[in-house]
């Protein structure tokens, strides 16, 4: 099968690269060329690819001789896959579902994947568009458009191996991601605080970390490590006698659970978007409905059995299980023949 992956602009597709989209569109063409696939990738120049690249800007948005605004250089990287698409099978795109306008102008089959939790606009989008095929990253993504009904529902994998398990943690809890509202870090700690167990918090820091979060930490209790690479985040994931995943608002998917599962370490987690799709309750973790129930959650996790979770998150999460997957619907849409 000959199949154009294309890539989001914030970055260069690359293993450890720093867009996460990037980075998945970066496993996905290493499991499809293992698989025995072509597989092509529309990105910026610099990335790294098991396929061929076709490098459509000197960069990612804002750098040096690329183009500003991320909306445009988004746009360039479509238009230049479809302009191509007699030279495919597929056209996957991951640039939200901006390609549904080009469908009457592309030879191939097209595939939309949006890595976030769809806006009423997106939603209009499809709507006027309803012969497209658009993939979901969990039940959660799609569920407030119940008219809509997702081609498949398919979650992220993962590189299993980038992963080590480490059956006997240190004592400290973990936070990991960025430092925004909706992401809860100011929660965490106080969650913490309240189960009584010390924390790590990891991640770039910025205006929101200077101004709400650095005052709540100690260096002792609460520690501050900074951001982290691919090695760090391994060790620290695996480390850690739970992630704490305090999320104040829904997302499509929550890639860190994953990460930390395969290290073995079990998730106290906000009820919320698709976090109880990812997390098996009772057996990764525990989720609650609520704030003050949290610090419960995190308690209850110690008493979970970290090989069973390491276990569970490479059945359910691995690279391999997602490419084919996603081969499934290519193959099921070449079945209907040629776009008309």
């Amino acid at each position: 099968m000959r199949i154009a992956q294309v890539s989001t602009m914030s970055a260069p597709v690359r293993k450890d690269g720093g867009g996460s989209v990037e980075s998945l569109v970066w496993l996905l063409t290493r499991e499809f060329t293992r698989l025995g696939h072509e597989v092509t990738v529309f990105g910026t120049d610099g990335s790294q690819t098991n396929g061929k690249l076709v490098a459509t800007l000197r960069g990612p948005y804002g750098a040096r001789d690329s183009l500003d605004d991320w909306q445009l250089c988004e746009w360039v990287n479509l238009c230049a896959a479809v302009k191509r698409s007699e030279d495919f099978d597929i056209i996957h795109t991951h640039a939200y579902l901006w390609g549904m306008p080009l469908e009457s102008f592309s030879r191939a089959r097209m595939v939309h994947t949006t890595h976030i939790v769809p806006d009423a606009d997106a939603a209009k989008l499809w709507s006027i568009n309803p012969g497209s095929t658009v993939t979901a990253l969990s039940d959660h993504q799609w569920s407030e458009f119940s008219h809509l009904k997702p081609a498949a529902v398919i979650p992220h994998g993962v590189d299993v191996t980038a992963f080590t398990f480490r059956p006997d943690p240190e004592d400290y809890v973990v936070y990991l991601g960025r430092f925004v509202p909706g992401k809860g870090p100011c929660q965490a700690i106080k969650a913490a605080r309240a189960a009584g167990v010390p924390m790590v918090l990891a991640g770039p820091r910025n205006n929101y970390y200077n101004e709400h979060v650095q005052p709540l930490v100690d260096g002792s209790l609460v520690r501050y490590v900074g951001p982290v690479n691919s090695s760090e985040r391994d060790k620290l994931l695996g480390s850690a006698r739970a992630l704490v995943y305090s999320i104040q608002y829904p997302e499509a998917f929550g890639l860190v659970l994953v990460e930390a599962m395969l290290c073995g370490t079990p998730i106290a987690a906000m009820r919320l978007g698709a976090v109880p799709e990812i997390v098996d309750e009772g057996l990764s973790g525990f989720c609650a409905d609520t704030a003050d129930k949290l610090p419960q959650a995190i308690t209850r996790c110690f008493e979970l059995d970290r090989k069973r979770i390491h276990q569970r998150a490479v059945e359910r999460f691995n690279a391999e299980r997602m490419a084919r997957d996603y081969l499934q619907l290519y193959e099921r849409l070449l079945a209907k023949g040629s776009p008309s």
